[in-house]
Formats: structure tokens, C-alpha cells, sequence
């Protein structure tokens, strides 16, 4: 098998089984543009299916007779949703799409795009209208614009469901009305899929908190979830495992026994072995990389101002010195080291000036002994220019 495209950030995959036949694993959250933190401008870890990216992949496979689509995924964003619907109806060849876990919201309108709809024994089809989580102030007008915008999106997945299932707008339109869960029957009687097939083994479960679904491994938000059903299982410990792992650990532990609560890292471990080596070498490997990358920022930082600093030395030490420093300690460092130089010609011309107290100019006998008042100023001045030369870091 030829993988195609399977960047670490992606959660998608593209693979071309034969001449014929190509395969898309979708296992993540649908969004319409990778996020990326606003700070370092790097992509942000998770599990994202982006648009673009997506789109663009897809170009390799297009001309493919059959292409298999599997899903597992919560949704996201809906017009990133409907737009890859409307590419993949678009393709010339036959799409079979297959729900491994979890197609819901947006991935519920992905779902409808296979000529052939099979869904897992175990998945779920999820289908909501529009919601959304308002952050700031609006009048009546305001209001009325985003009503408008819902009311849109709820038709246009409405038209979707009308047409695939057969039923009528105002039947997918009561679909939509509330939090609508369907097993693979129910969403085969509704229209929604055309078989249940049993492919792969599906496992899905709350996390002990219940801010996580866990769907065959991948973990989603429940965030906007209200009506998630009470056959999903939730997990008892901090740390939400496969049904199949925990009923191992606890016979190894326990004697057979069907129950245990992990309370310890100890008996994490004893459980999970492989589970924990994994783990720990994550959390190094994060950190290394927080390390990294803490250092660039900070050597980014002094590099920023390294050119309004005179003394090249103290910025040398700054970035490789026994005491390192950040952008900020090095200004401060310059600035005292500065305020000293000012503060010495301020003594010098001070003394100089009191020097020149009491003498007297006699004219045209010479400067044998006695500095004139004239050549006194001129020197002070000369190493006021000196030092002032020195702060502005020119020699």
C-alpha cells in the first residue's frame, strides 16, 4: 500500500490500495483552516481535518474507480463539512463511505456522500442544528443577521438529509430540532445508511469526567453534546483505556476479578506497562521541546534589540554566558550600564568645572602652569563627546 500523503499533523489519510481502489481514513475534527497559535505561528497539536489541506490531497485519488472513505470524527466545522460532501459527490468514481465510530454534526453530512453508506455494528450518526457560543454584545438587528445565517445553515442540512434519505424536509427538519443519536438500524430505517456491517470492532466511551468521548481511540470534546446517549459507558479512572485492555489488566491483578479502581501511579504502571513507557516518553519529549523552543524565543528576543546596545560584550554574555539572560534582564543590564557612564561624565565635567573656580586669564603671557578657562572647557567637552560616543556605541 502507497501512502500518499500522512503528515503528523494531519488527521487524515490518503493511501492507494491498487489501480482501481483508494482509501480515506478521516479521524478528526473537520475545520475550515489549520489552527495555529497566534504567538509562534506553528500549528496547533490535535486532531484536525483541514479544508484545504484535505482538498488538496484529494486531487491524487480523484480519478480512482472506488474509493473507500472511513470515518470516526465529531464534526467541526459545517461548511467545511458540506464543501468536502460536495467534492466527494462530485468524483467520478463509486464512494463508499463507512462509519468506524462516530460520524457526527458536520462528519453526520461527510457520511452522506457514499453511493453505498455502511455503518459499523457499535457506531453512531449524530445529527443537531446549529449552535453556537456568543462571546461579545448585539443588538436586535445584530441578532436577526445570525438567526438568518442559522436558519441557512440548518437548510442546507436539511437539503442534504431530505435528499439521501428520501424523507421530506420537514421530517430531517425534526431530526435537527434537538440532539438526534442513531446506532447503525436506526440511521439504516431513517434513510440515513444504507447497511450495518461489522468490519472492525467499535469502542466508544465518556472519560470519567465526561468532557471526552472516546471513539475507537480518538478523543473528542463533548462540548455542545447535550443528549450524548446513556448506553456510552463511562470510564471509572482519571485515564480512559480500551474495554478489551481494562478487563486484561484487571484479570492480571486482580485474580480474575471483572472490577479495579486505579488509584496509584504504581498500579497504573503494574496495568498498563506499555501504555505508561508511552506516556513518559511523550512528556520528555514535550518537554525537550518546550525547551527548544523556549530558548529560540529567548535569543529571538535579544536579537531584537542587540543593535541599540553599545556594549557588545554584555550582550554576549546574555546569550552564551554562565548567567544567560532574556531580552528584558539585558535591557535592564544596559540601561544601568548606561546611567553609569552618564553618571561618570557628569562627575568628570562636575570636577572639572570646580577645577576652573579661582582662575584667573592673564592675557597674552602665555599658558606656562596655568590652563586657560577656554582649554579647561574644551577638554571637558571633549570627553563629554567621548563618553557620549561610547553610549550611542560608536568608537
Amino acid at each position: 500500500m502507497q501512502v500518499l500523503k500522512n503528515e503528523p499533523v494531519k488527521a487524515y489519510n490518503i493511501s492507494v490500495l491498487d489501480d482501481d481502489t483508494a482509501e480515506i481514513n478521516m479521524y478528526g475534527e473537520v475545520v475550515s483552516q489549520y489552527p495555529v497559535d497566534w504567538w509562534t505561528g506553528e500549528k496547533i497539536p490535535g486532531n484536525f481535518i483541514a479544508l484545504d489541506e484535505f482538498l488538496d490531497d484529494l486531487k491524487e485519488i480523484e480519478n480512482k474507480a472506488n474509493i473507500n472513505v472511513h470515518i470516526n470524527s465529531v464534526g467541526g466545522d459545517f461548511y467545511a463539512g458540506l464543501s468536502i460532501y460536495n467534492r466527494l459527490k462530485a468524483l467520478p468514481g463509486n464512494i463508499t463511505t463507512i462509519n468506524d465510530g462516530l460520524a457526527a454534526s458536520a462528519a453526520s453530512i461527510i457520511f452522506q456522500a457514499g453511493n453505498t453508506r455502511k455503518m459499523n455494528a457499535g457506531s453512531n450518526l449524530m445529527i443537531h442544528g446549529v449552535s453556537a457560543l456568543l462571546f461579545d454584545y448585539y443588538n436586535t438587528e445584530q441578532l436577526k443577521a445570525i438567526i438568518k445565517q442559522f436558519t441557512a445553515h440548518n437548510n442546507a442540512a436539511i437539503g442534504v438529509y431530505a435528499e439521501r434519505s428520501g424523507k421530506t424536509k420537514e421530517e430531517c427538519k425534526n431530526f435537527m430540532s434537538g440532539e438526534t443519536w442513531l446506532t447503525g438500524q436506526e440511521a439504516v430505517d431513517a434513510g440515513l445508511a444504507d447497511e450495518v456491517i461489522d468490519s472492525i470492532p467499535v469502542t466508544m466511551r465518556l472519560s470519567h469526567d465526561r468532557n471526552y468521548l472516546i471513539s475507537n481511540g480518538v478523543r473528542f470534546s463533548t462540548a455542545g453534546m447535550n443528549c450524548i446517549p446513556q448506553s456510552i459507558p463511562v470510564s471509572k479512572s482519571a485515564l480512559p483505556v480500551e474495554h478489551n485492555q481494562r478487563d486484561n489488566a484487571n484479570k492480571n491483578l486482580t485474580g480474575g476479578k471483572e472490577s479495579m479502581e486505579i488509584k496509584t501511579v504504581e498500579e497504573l504502571k503494574a496495568a498498563f506497562p506499555e501504555l505508561t513507557t508511552q506516556i513518559e516518553s511523550a512528556a520528555k519529549e514535550s518537554g525537550r521541546a518546550e525547551g527548544v523552543s523556549s530558548e529560540r524565543n529567548r535569543l529571538q528576543g535579544i536579537e531584537a534589540i542587540e543593535n541599540a546596545i553599545a556594549d557588545k560584550e554584555i550582550v554576549k554574555n546574555a546569550k552564551y554566558g554562565e548567567k544567560p539572560m532574556n531580552a528584558a534582564d539585558l535591557a535592564l543590564v544596559a540601561m544601568q550600564k548606561e546611567a553609569e557612564i552618564r553618571n561618570s561624565v557628569l562627575n568628570k565635567i562636575d570636577n572639572d568645572s570646580k577645577a576652573t573656580e579661582g582662575v584667573v586669564s592673564v592675557p597674552n603671557k602665555g599658558n606656562e602652569g596655568v590652563e586657560s578657562d577656554e582649554s579647561k572647557v574644551t577638554d571637558t567637552v571633549n570627553v563629554a563627546v567621548e563618553a557620549l560616543k561610547m553610549i550611542g556605541g560608536k568608537k
